[in-house]
């Protein structure tokens, strides 16, 4: 089985195995908040066919560029390779051959710098003349944006540095880099918007690594460990060309292998709201709100609702970054809506949502679901949280609403995989997993 968390980093993504098994049997599945399309890749692998949605834009563009049949072609591959090849040698060469991997900054100086060798070097003379090659650079296009929910004052979720701008994040080396890819992705998604949006994915995918959000420490990969946007006091700058290459290289492998498995399903997508006439084999995307959508679907041998997680992950502050750049200086209109936070369903007491507003949505969202079961149909609903009671606060309520004609069914457990939603601290949290199913 693939290995999606290698395409890009969702947080608080699923194990398919998980989905495999409480989905059974089923020949059509749906998904109203279906985040990356981890659903959708088990639909493939069971034969069933999927009709997903979420109200996120930048969730409905990582879910169909994983799940559609479009690979991407070698010429565009070679090509964006020589264009990093390029970039590296402009932005990351010392001496015109010794290639930095990633520099060593503690606060607001660069301590030394790791080659692709494995050399270190800590001398200051060849610190200064990296340096100096930064100062040189001229910055092409970036989004500009700051990090406070659109049309309000406030800021996204407390971190332990001050409130920050997207330009803050990017040191004037590796935004430079970064804008000068886009460029040439954009050049292409001007011409072919199937291979472009491919390019796209993997740009977003490997974004954080290009950030001052890189922790250094001697043993785990370089990633984006807390949800949230902050720089750590000792961090790394990566060669962005490097990480770039390697996520689209696997990309390309996984779309060549994935393109067998699709190759008699249909798979749509549309940013409209809009359910189009079914057929077979097919994998349907949208973006939609839960609320909204339901009364338009057919009758579903299994529904997955995996919200977000109460108030440990909001959704729209984690993809803002992703969602400004993929607006892009041509303005995409999929990524033109900044305001469907409102609707967004998470504990968020800063923008008004409690844990009461959040548990009635969620009633609101099973009462919705219920008549849209199949005969044996079953609604999985999946939570995440460290706190136990919460979670029963939850569950309690559900057992309120639950029609006659369905049954309940509880189970708490922590997970064999850790979910991502743990962040640099690695706490445990319960994986609650109700399965409400009709039984007449």
């Amino acid at each position: 089985m693939a290995n999606l968390h290698l395409l890009i980093k969702f947080w608080a993504r699923k194990d398919p195995d998980l989905i495999l098994h409480v989905i059974g049997n089923s020949r059509l599945i749906v998904d109203p908040f279906c985040g990356s399309g981890s659903s959708g890749f088990v639909a493939v692998l069971k034969k069933a066919s999927a009709i997903l949605s979420d109200i996120n834009p930048v969730s409905v563009f990582i879910t169909y560029n994983t799940l559609n049949k479009e690979t991407l072609k070698r010429e565009i591959l070679e090509e964006m390779r020589e264009i990093c090849l390029k970039i590296e040698n402009e932005v990351y060469t010392l001496n015109m051959s010794e290639r930095v991997n990633f520099a060593i900054w503690e606060n607001e100086e660069i301590v030394s710098l790791r080659l692709i060798s494995g050399k270190t070097i800590r001398d200051k003379r060849l610190i200064k003349e990296y340096l100096e090659i930064e100062e040189k650079l001229k910055l092409r296009w970036y989004p500009n944006g700051e990090f406070i929910y659109p049309g309000t004052s406030v800021k996204f979720k407390d971190g332990p540095h001050k409130s920050i701008k997207i330009v803050d994040l990017f040191t004037k080396r590796n935004l430079y880099a970064v804008s000068k890819i886009y460029y040439f992705i954009e050049k292409i998604w001007r011409h072919d918007r199937k291979q472009g949006d491919l390019l796209k994915l993997a740009f977003i995918a490997s974004l954080a690594n290009a950030t001052k959000m890189i922790p250094h420490a001697p043993s785990g990969g370089p990633s984006w460990k807390i949800p949230r946007y902050w720089i750590p006091r000792l961090r790394e700058e990566r060669n962005f060309c490097r990480t770039f290459m390697r996520r689209l290289i696997y990309l390309a492998k996984f779309k060549e292998t994935w393109a067998s498995l699709v190759s008699d399903y249909h798979v749509t997508v549309s940013f409209e709201d809009k359910i189009e006439p079914l057929g077979k084999n097919f994998i349907y995307i949208y973006r939609a709100d839960a609320l909204k959508i339901c009364e338009y679907l057919p009758a579903s041998d299994s529904i997955i609702l995996d919200p977000p997680h109460y108030d440990q992950l909001n959704y729209f502050e984690l993809t803002y970054l992703w969602q400004k750049w993929l607006e892009g200086r041509y303005k995409d209109k999929r990524f033109k809506d900044y305001k469907y936070w409102r609707r967004e369903i998470c504990v968020n007491k800063r923008i008004g949502k409690d844990l009461q507003w959040y548990n009635n949505q969620i009633y609101q969202v099973i009462k919705s679901y219920m008549p849209r079961c199949a005969k044996n149909g079953k609604i999985i609903l999946i939570l995440h949280n460290r706190d136990k009671k919460v979670l029963e606060e939850t569950v309690n309520g559900i057992r309120n609403i639950i029609e006659n004609n369905f049954k309940l069914s509880v189970i708490y457990k922590f997970p064999k995989v850790p979910s991502t939603t743990q962040g640099l601290h690695r706490r445990r949290k319960y994986l609650c997993i109700m399965r409400i199913k009709r039984v007449n």
